[in-house]
């Protein structure tokens, strides 16, 4: 399949250096362009993506002599997506951010939004936070709110994962009111809250223990006055209520215990996991320290 690619690949070629007194200039085009996608699709088959991007690259040339700008900007796109499955997420992002003026120029927002949303899938730090922050401009103007706070959400979360908690918790927070006045999102308040105390957890110091449990008792007291499905019938509930016993006890035992029964119930994961191991350790340096 892949040497089927490679012939029809010379065979686009030869197409556009052929001479006829038959053919126009944009017939040969024309052809040649079918043609790179036939190559595409046999690359795809072999599961060569470094090829299937170059093929849909060609394709995209071909697109643009054309002046099919809407042909061209999904090529494009197509041959970002093949980058990405090729290891390559500099060229992909070099295509996709001509892809976002085109569809921007062109009045296709949505599109432009999806293409934002896929940079900041394979760009790193604040590059990436620029490009969500711009998808959820363009979906939120486009009255597509749930799929904007998806991906506040998912910068909330890279927030988290760069140990940026205080940053993170303002972005949970701030979800998990707006989910509070929408009543399909509603019952997704109570996650979203347990994750901003989660991030309170993991801010905690050893020297400030004590005045950070504080915190984080507070908060969870206005949590539950604000959402009436966090209450102590909730797993979330259990373990915050578990978690502020153990630190103000300064007993690791009961915390580790609060966190064996709530992840046999509801598995953490990594990044979930990280912020209350983070608590922990503050837990065991101030016992630590005050032997």
């Amino acid at each position: 399949m892949e040497e089927r690619g490679d012939a029809l690949m010379a065979e686009a070629e030869k197409q556009l250096k052929k001479r006829s007194w038959f053919s126009s200039s944009d017939t040969k085009v024309d052809e040649a362009h079918d043609t790179f996608l036939q190559a595409a699709t046999q690359y795809k088959a072999a599961g060569n993506f470094a090829k299937v991007a170059q093929a849909y690259k060609r394709a995209s040339e071909m697109s643009l002599k054309n002046k099919s700008e809407s042909d061209q900007a999904v090529e494009m796109e197509e041959a970002a997506k093949a980058f990405v499955k090729a290891g390559d997420a500099k060229s992909a992002a070099a295509l996709l951010r001509d892809v976002v003026d085109m569809y921007d120029k062109a009045q296709k927002y949505t599109n432009a939004a999806k293409a934002c949303a896929a940079l900041g899938d394979i760009t790193m730090g604040d590059e990436a936070m620029r490009w969500l922050q711009q998808a959820v401009r363009y979906f939120r103007n486009q009255g597509a709110k749930v799929t904007a706070s998806e991906i506040v959400l998912k910068m909330a979360d890279m927030k988290a994962r760069s140990g940026d908690y205080a940053g993170a918790q303002q972005i949970y927070d701030h979800l998990a009111r707006e989910a509070l006045e929408d009543r399909v999102a509603r019952g997704n308040a109570r996650k979203l809250f347990f994750t901003t105390l989660l991030c309170q957890l993991a801010l905690m110091t050893p020297e400030s223990l004590m005045e950070d449990v504080d915190v984080l008792e507070e908060r969870f007291q206005e949590y539950q006055e604000l959402d009436t499905q966090f209450n102590m019938n909730t797993r979330e509930h259990m373990f915050v209520t578990d978690v502020i016993a153990a630190i103000q006890g300064e007993d690791t035992a009961m915390f580790d215990e609060a966190v064996r029964e709530y992840d046999s119930i509801c598995p953490l994961d990594d990044l979930r996991e990280k912020m209350i191991l983070k608590g922990k350790q503050a837990l065991r340096e101030r016992i630590s320290d005050l032997r």
